[in-house]
């Protein structure tokens, strides 16, 4: 019988009035779940946790879940062990990183270059999809950390490599607040949507250190509904959401506010129906987004370019900065005793406040931009959305460690946020290898060279302008690369083996003019930190 599709799920956090017994609850949660998480910190439950398909509080045995002298209601026992148990469910695969690493470092030994290492492993460690294709098991991120991380220890301990331990290395804390209240039947937290507010019953401590069943009492509150939250909620299964995680935040103040957060289903959108038009899209860091409509092996739009501003680049720039300078003087400082160690704390704050301020600025960028481009898809009456898959991207050399570590997030979330979206919208997301969209010319399909600029043509391998000595045709890279993206998802790798073998793309400048862009290469601001162009074709 096959497996039935899981309906999509979509999350609203709504915040909830200060109480200090809600810092309490975190308290006395947080403990338990470091307390629990300490004693089962082995191999043998990261394996356990890892392939087992039954939740975690379900493997993990709630009577595990004790504090000395404190008094835990079954309930929130139970949601502290499925909490422990998800941490630790989510370095399985970390886990078996690190012995594919080991095993291949273990083979070709410490002095093999770090790029070879990682090739190996990438390609020594494959998985397949559905239709036959196999791709890279790990991320290339995690595989760099990972390969990062034995050589550092080999280093300091100088030990043979057989003999390192996963749980030696990584140490079992928990870095943000999220108990979940999914293992509970309501005997900790209930709760009623009337369709604009939340009545909400949980039950918190009277005390820092409750000693009884006394000591806890159930604690009401409502939550308002906002507007446009009620507006994506009547298009949900049901009014009634799932149960929620309660969650702590830090806003722009530097202010912690705890949010519920509520899940609700939604039905999977129906496909639009119409042309095969496609929006294809290369994703970068200044140029967020590069994208061209195409149609029937067609190009009918100009590139359309969603950027930066220069003032939101430098300020970036500088974030980044800050954070390498702060990461820089805590390096110092650890290298002494702990005797001599001075403002540890204060700067790993500094570091952590300046994360969350990227992290942000991230979020914002991200939201903003597939919003710019789900709208574009929609304005062109694209039915698709083509992009690169992130699991074949390997950043360019000699690009700024800030600068690519920016990239590869920022891609990623990215490309999260427009699956979640296009879902809502019933467009179909593709994601197809892209391995040479920016050498090959889209108009001849042969291989061109790298320039520095349009007028100027010394050859250059970090050159931003593409020329084809072929057919004469000259554009930005990105351009070329979101032409050739498109081409890509024409490969089938029975079939067709590489992007050079599958046919060129001509340009006719008859597609329906957008809404959202103005034409003829003027600029819209559409945010405060972004700015959408159209080029020529």
């Amino acid at each position: 019988m096959p497996l039935r599709k899981k309906a999509p799920i979509k999350s609203y956090q709504f915040k909830l009035p200060d109480d200090e017994r809600l810092d309490w609850f975190q308290a006395l949660t947080t403990k338990a779940a470091q307390k629990l998480l300490e004693e089962l910190w082995s191999e043998e439950w990261i394996t356990k946790l890892g392939k087992s398909g039954l939740k975690a509080y379900k493997v993990i045995n709630e009577g595990r879940v004790e504090l000395e002298g404190t008094y835990l209601p079954s309930r929130i026992r139970r949601g502290v062990a499925e909490w422990a148990g998800r941490i630790l469910r989510g370095q399985y695969k970390r886990y078996q990183c690190f012995k594919d690493c080991l095993e291949i470092l273990n083979w070709l030994g410490t002095e093999t270059n770090e790029n070879k290492l990682i090739t190996v492993v990438m390609q020594h460690c494959r998985t397949k999809s559905k239709k036959g294709k196999t791709y890279p098991f790990y991320k290339k991120v995690m595989v760099e950390q990972t390969i990062a991380m034995i050589k550092n220890w080999h280093i300091k301990l100088s030990i043979d490599f057989l003999m390192f331990e996963y749980i030696d290395f990584v140490e079992p804390t928990i870095q943000n607040f999220a108990f979940p209240f999914g293992p509970d039947d309501k005997q900790a937290l209930q709760y009623q949507n009337d369709g604009q507010t939340i009545y909400l019953r949980m039950k918190l401590p009277n005390t820092t250190q409750p000693r009884s069943i006394a000591d806890w009492q159930w604690v009401e509150s409502e939550l308002a509904i906002p507007e446009k939250i009620l507006e994506k909620i009547e298009q949900a299964n049901s009014s009634h959401p799932k149960k929620p995680v309660l969650r702590t935040k830090i806003l722009k103040g530097g202010l912690e506010y705890f949010f519920l957060q509520f899940p609700w289903e939604f039905q999977k959108a129906k496909k639009r129906d119409g042309r095969e038009r496609t929006l294809a899209i290369d994703l970068g860091l200044k140029k967020i987004a590069t994208c061209v409509v195409c149609e029937d092996g067609t190009q009918v739009s100009k590139p359309i370019v969603i950027k930066l501003k220069g003032s939101q680049y430098r300020h970036i720039e500088r974030l980044y900065g800050d954070i390498a300078g702060v990461q820089k003087q805590l390096s110092k400082q650890k290298k002494k005793r702990k005797s001599k160690q001075i403002g540890v704390k204060r700067k790993e704050e500094e570091r952590r406040r300046l994360y969350r301020k990227r992290n942000r600025l991230g979020e914002e960028l991200g939201h903003n931009s597939t919003n710019i481009l789900i709208q574009l898809a929609l304005d062109w009456s694209c039915t698709k959305i083509i992009i690169e898959d992130l699991h074949s991207y390997k950043p360019p050399r000699g690009r700024r460690s800030w600068s690519r570590r920016l990239s590869e997030w920022l891609r990623g979330r990215i490309a999260n946020l427009l699956e979640n979206k296009c879902q809502e919208r019933g467009l179909i997301l593709q994601k197809v290898c892209p391995w040479n969209t920016s050498t090959h010319c889209p108009r001849c399909t042969i291989k061109g060279v790298k320039v520095l600029g349009p007028n100027n043509s010394i050859e250059d391998l970090k050159g931003r302008w593409f020329i084809c000595h072929q057919c004469g045709f000259s554009a930005d890279r990105d351009y070329i690369a979101a032409i050739n993206i498109y081409r890509a998802s024409f490969i089938d790798y029975q079939i067709i083996k590489s992007l050079k073998d599958t046919n060129p793309i001509p340009y006719m400048d008859i597609g329906t003019p957008h809404l959202t862009v103005p034409s003829g290469g003027s600029e819209m601001n559409c945010t405060n930190t972004i700015v959408v162009v159209t080029g020529n074709g």
